[in-house]
């Protein structure tokens, strides 16, 4: 009971009491132990500016320091969850174009997740690996991420069709996954998974499959599909998400490992 972020304890708590499931000393511990961190951060001491943090201020935000930290985080997050034939680390010197598909593929404001603020600078996939490979192109697929319709997969297929590599976003965002909402399937949202097999059934070679989100999704459909050469698994990167997924798939870091199972 200690910190609730969504509305639930809003919700639930006085009937918890009146039905004798909470006891009143329960809240009185949850909330002597959120005020007392208050307390000893010095929230109710007066000046702030005169507190442990009391001199931060907006010249640290958005430092060159925190910016690699960032980066270092998601370079550590990112997993390679299927590689046939050894297909990654792409060689930039053997690939003169890239499709990158998915409405997540250039919109930066899908990589913070919940409970992230104002990005500095953020770097979109299609930034990212145009810094490799100028000759990327982009389409979105999907409207969005639900991808309820196919509106747009025939743009999507144009670009395949011409490109030497070919890069896929699929997964969730808030949409999907956040507070007080929880997912009703593991597979991916709408027709994400009608695109997939749309491109693959078009590109000159198999596929490259990143997965965006918080929480796991069923691709088993992907990893048994000889056209998905490779999957990655980013889940909400962050502001230089973009750079950190170029450098993944060319050799630049090695990826990770996971916290949970992908079957």
């Amino acid at each position: 009971m200690d910190i609730n972020c969504g509305m639930y304890l809003l919700r639930f708590t006085e009937s918890a009491v009146k039905s004798g499931k909470v006891q009143e000393e329960d809240i009185d511990r949850a909330l002597l132990n959120l005020f007392s961190v208050q307390l000893r951060l010095g929230v109710f001491d007066g000046d702030h500016a005169k507190h442990r943090f009391g001199h931060l201020g907006p010249s640290d935000i958005c430092t060159q320091e925190h910016r690699e930290l960032a980066l270092e985080a998601v370079r550590q997050g990112i997993v390679l969850l299927k590689n046939e034939e050894d297909f990654l680390p792409l060689r930039k010197h053997e690939v003169s174009s890239v499709a990158i598909i998915g409405p997540a593929a250039s919109s930066t404001s899908v990589y913070g997740g919940d409970y992230t603020g104002f990005p500095c600078n953020p770097t979109s996939f299609l930034e990212g690996l145009r810094s490799y490979v100028p000759r990327t192109t982009f389409a979105a697929g999907c409207m969005d991420m639900p991808c309820e319709t196919t509106v747009g997969f025939e743009e999507a297929i144009d670009i395949a069709k011409d490109a030497d590599i070919v890069v896929m976003v699929a997964g969730l965002n808030l949409t999907e996954e956040t507070e007080d909402l929880d997912r009703h399937s593991l597979l991916l949202p709408g027709k994400q998974m009608d695109l997939i097999r749309s491109i693959t059934s078009v590109s000159k070679k198999p596929l490259i499959l990143v997965l965006i989100g918080g929480g796991p999704v069923d691709v088993s459909f992907a990893k048994e599909d000889p056209f998905v050469a490779s999957i990655l698994w980013i889940g909400y990167p962050g502001e230089v998400g973009g750079q950190a997924l170029a450098e993944a798939l060319f050799g630049d870091l090695n990826p990770g490992h996971l916290i949970d199972h992908y079957y």
